[in-house]
């Protein structure tokens, strides 16, 4: 990579995988946009690092753009009941094999020696892919130190669809999901549901055999799949707020928080052996951004942590640094974590953009000036890809909401809002871009969100600003959450760009206390997000609880601009509970196998 490409504000730089990578700004984001292919559509199968029987193998995979992709393979050691440090290491050879023309049965090969330095993790890039076409593939594992390799093997099967071309028709739809074994409710092997069709589902992460029954095309992850800075305790008792409710328990537990590498690769072998979350991964592909919990708590670039949680004068910047890298190795991205966007056929594009890396300090988002959330570049490759985007629909991927108040007060408010109704801090960013989008006359543009831990539907509109700003268009903002986590909100609005919940659906909700972090037992506050786009472009947005029964749903037309182009009306419907870049021109499909450690052997595969 370019060693002159200018960093983010960070000013990281790393070892990984043998080569010198940069945390890098926009202008060097737009070069990895113009080398790069951008993400198609297919599921990733992982396997993760647990003590788990030798059967168990699962790998994942990720389109990055129509023609080709990349697979990430890792394999487990021998015997470890550890969730941090493996006892024995054995170095593999991952074996890729994806499958040519279907007609023909022709087959190609691709492998990799794996070894400690990157977990025994692996990213195979593809290339020679059809947009918009199904593939299967399998990830053998073979360890290096048997004579039979035949007798150590272990292979996983897998599919994907690479991602249609941008002038495609065709109805697209999605999940995405946040919030992932928060507040110490981790996999529990009693959690039992009744979903949406009268099923009994029993066991660690209900929400993703839900979400796999939907069949989407992909998912996104939008951060907090991970929590690094809490444990989960065998036994968590939870509170109304103030009243015993009830008790959640735990089995595997994990009783540290992250400050090494070995801690925050743990962490997601901790989640990733949830046999459903496997299974969602085997079939599903999935888009990772990342957000405050897998590094810690509502951090910020620069800021220094201390007692309890860690020693004094520990630098969030070094947390990050590793939890990123852990973060590469675990997920399916073969590049350095940079915002981006990938379109999906004629009518939809989503942009990823990166909240958190490029902040300043929560403490100055009161100041009477500007702050950086996303920062100049990143603002400014925003703001140029929505205007250039040919989709009918632009959707923001806001892995911190633009309106709902998050954080712990004035020294910490977490996103753009403040509480304050005059314009501060980082919602100059947020005007800059309101404007933006009015002054270029951009239509269509949505906003899907999480992180606040309750499901609702905010509409931000200039009849209602207080901020003395009314020159942009009104923006709709859904936000899910928890998937599996405690519950607590509706949270506190922000006047400034006239913010008002049109569907909210918290603890508060049921005449709970607004901050009772309840447990995922009580399921009607544990929710996820599905998102549709029909082949004449209408837009349909979901708020799911984690049983399949829809909480919310609203439906958008299109609307066509000045220019021709197509912002919307809409016609939305609540429960009956209510009442109380890359884009690019070819596809490329990132596959990373993870490993699982198995009690006897095995080999475990991730998708990148």
């Amino acid at each position: 990579m370019d060693s002159t490409a200018p960093t983010n504000n960070l000013n990281w730089e790393r070892k990984y995988q043998g080569e010198t990578a940069l945390f890098r700004s926009h202008e060097s984001a737009i070069d990895l946009t113009a080398r790069l292919p951008a993400c198609s559509l297919c599921p990733r199968i992982y396997h993760h690092c647990i003590p788990r029987p030798p059967h168990h193998l699962p790998i994942c995979s990720r389109s990055r753009r129509p023609t080709s992709s990349s697979n990430r393979v890792r394999r487990p050691n021998p015997a470890s009941t550890s969730w941090r440090v493996a006892t024995t290491r054995v170095e593999s050879t991952m074996v890729l094999s994806i499958d040519g023309q279907a007609t023909t049965g022709e087959e190609e090969r691709y492998q990799h020696h794996v070894a400690a330095d990157t977990d025994y993790t692996h990213t195979f890039v593809v290339d020679g892919r059809s947009p918009d076409t199904a593939y299967a593939y399998r990830v053998q594992c073979i360890r290096d130190d048997d004579a039979t390799p035949s007798s150590s093997s272990r292979s996983v099967d897998g599919s994907f669809r690479t991602v249609p071309s941008p002038h495609a028709t065709r109805a697209v739809s999605f999940v995405w999901a946040s919030c992932l074994s928060g507040q110490g409710y981790g996999r529990n092997p009693d959690f039992e549901i009744v979903n949406a069709d009268g099923e009994i589902v029993r066991g660690g992460y209900v929400v993703f055999d839900t979400m796999e029954k939907l069949a989407p095309d992909f998912a996104i992850f939008q951060g907090d799949m991970v929590y690094a800075d809490n444990a989960i305790p065998a036994v968590r008792n939870y509170t109304n707020g103030t009243e015993y409710v009830g008790t959640w328990y735990n089995n595997p537990t994990k009783d540290f928080v992250a400050v090494s590498l070995e801690d925050f690769r743990a962490n997601w072998k901790y989640n990733h052996g949830d046999e459903k979350m496997q299974s969602f991964l085997s079939k599903i592909p999935i888009y990772v951004q990342w957000d405050d919990h897998e590094v810690t708590n509502n951090w910020w670039p620069g800021e220094i942590l201390g007692e309890p949680a860690y020693e004094n004068d520990t630098a969030a910047n070094d947390l990050a640094e590793v939890s990123l890298r852990a973060l590469l190795e675990f997920n399916p991205i073969n590049q350095a974590f940079v915002y981006r966007s990938q379109q999906f056929g004629e009518h939809l594009e989503v942009f990823f953009p990166d909240f958190r890396t490029y902040r300043g300090p929560n403490t100055d988002n009161i100041k009477p000036s500007a702050v950086d959330m996303m920062g100049e570049d990143q603002l400014n490759w925003l703001k140029d890809g929505l205007s250039r985007s040919t989709a009918t629909w632009k959707l923001i991927s806001a892995h911190d909401p633009f309106g709902i108040v998050t954080g712990s007060g004035p020294s910490d408010y977490d996103s753009f809002a403040n509480e304050d109704p005059a314009i501060l801090g980082r919602e100059f960013e947020m005007k800059d871009l309101l404007s933006y989008i009015h002054d270029n006359d951009i239509a269509n543009v949505v906003s899907i969100s999480s992180d606040v831990h309750f499901a609702a539907h905010v509409s931000m509109s200039p009849e209602r600003a207080e901020g003395n700003f009314s020159n942009f268009k009104q923006l709709e903002e859904f936000l899910i959450g928890p998937i599996h986590g405690g519950a607590f909100g509706p949270n506190y609005m922000d006047a400034s760009f006239g913010a008002a919940y049109e569907f909210e659906y918290g603890p508060l909700t049921l005449g709970y206390d607004r901050w009772a972090s309840l447990a995922p037992e009580i399921v009607r506050l544990q929710s996820f997000g599905h998102a549709s786009v029909s082949e004449d472009g209408e837009l349909t947005i979901k708020l799911i609880n984690i049983d399949g029964n829809v909480l919310y749903e609203k439906t958008m037309t299109p609307e066509s601009t000045t220019d021709g182009s197509s912002s919307s009306s809409d016609n939305s419907t609540g429960s009956a509970d209510n009442s109380a870049s890359f884009a690019g021109s070819d596809s490329t499909i990132t596959c990373s196998m993870w490993a699982i450690y198995m009690v006897m052997f095995g080999c475990i595969m991730a998708v990148g």
